[in-house]
């Protein structure tokens, strides 16, 4: 099968050497890895969708906080909501993956290691190497709204300065931008498309799962919890062909969240059936009782074709409560 979802911003390097000369004695050596994707690659691609999909929710939360009954008009309030979305999120493979949210004066909102830096001004700070790095962010989101920006921080596991690729993303309406991003050692490792594409659904399944719980300490009340899910997920989208999505069910089968099928919100799918004889959601809810999260293969309208195409899920369990969340990949 071949894969639908091909990462926009996974750079694919060719080497096509055409030697007038050559003849069909000529002892050419390929490539082992043409087509495969670094892991270089692969952690931008992560912290660029994490980012993207945290910054669309906190939006879409900001301007539509009525719905869930949440007073988050201000900005103090806004900081508060983004300090306890991002405070238990972690993600890569060494965890050293995290959230900071700033204000587009260069103002520390929201850092989920480092609190002692939130309500310091930081347009002045620079790194080991004298770069005024958060000037470079506060440049990036003025001018185009998300970006890339290096730069040397501290390591979490060792406490050194390492070089960090951080991204950046606007966060319009609170005029804050959030950002994140992966220490560079020269990493070797070598994914193939899929793989690299089921790495970007982990992580950002996993932050998801994460952040909401997360959010959920600011709302006692149920039903503001699964409006406060709907929201957050709403109009995230990723991928080149924006197939990936985000779902939530119950542990009982019932739909909390649809990215794309609203009319699935409410609805118990316990006895749902893809064309296949699956049980879908009951095989979603076997993986995340038994293990808490993994993989689960069937078959789901994709929505950018509308077609039912097999899918390649990945499950997460929300801290803390009887829900859990996905999402995947689909093949044609």
């Amino acid at each position: 099968m071949k894969i639908s979802t091909l990462l926009v911003w996974v750079t694919v390097l060719f080497a096509i050497n055409l030697l007038d000369s050559c003849t069909k004695d000529c002892n050419c050596n390929d490539d082992p890895y043409s087509g495969m994707v670094t892991e270089d690659e692969l952690n931008k691609s992560i912290i660029q969708v994490v980012t993207r999909n945290f910054a669309t929710g906190f939006e879409t939360v900001f301007l539509n906080s009525s719905n869930i009954k949440l007073a988050i008009g201000d900005s103090a309030s806004q900081a508060h909501m983004c300090q306890s979305v991002i405070n238990p999120v972690r993600f890569l493979s060494d965890e050293s993956g995290y959230f900071f949210v700033e204000s587009n004066r260069a103002w520390m909102v929201a850092h989920a290691l480092k609190p002692e830096l939130i309500g310091t001004y930081r347009y002045n700070s620079v790194d080991i190497n004298g770069e005024y790095y958060v000037r470079d962010m506060v440049e990036m989101i003025s001018y185009t709204g998300e970006g890339f920006v290096d730069y040397y921080f501290e390591y979490p596991e060792t406490g050194q300065n390492e070089l960090k690729i951080a991204f950046v993303k606007a966060i319009p309406s609170a005029e804050f931008f959030i950002g994140t991003g992966f220490y560079d050692y020269q990493l070797s490792d070598y994914f193939t498309s899929e793989e690299a594409a089921m790495a970007v659904v982990e992580n950002a399944t996993k932050s998801m799962a994460q952040g909401l719980s997360g959010g959920f300490d600011m709302l006692p009340d149920s039903m503001d919890r699964v409006m406060f899910c709907r929201e957050f997920i709403d109009h995230i989208r990723f991928f080149d062909n924006n197939s990936g999505y985000f779902f939530m069910y119950d542990f009982n089968c019932v739909n909390v969240a649809h990215g794309t099928q609203k009319n699935l919100q409410g609805q118990n799918l316990f006895n749902y059936q893809d064309s296949k004889g699956n049980y879908v959601i009951r095989g979603l809810v076997d993986v995340v009782k038994s293990s808490g999260s993994g993989y689960y293969d069937y078959y789901w309208n994709n929505p950018v074709t509308g077609l039912e195409e097999p899918k390649k899920a990945f499950v997460y369990k929300l801290p803390g409560i009887d829900y859990f969340i996905g999402s995947g990949i689909y093949f044609e």
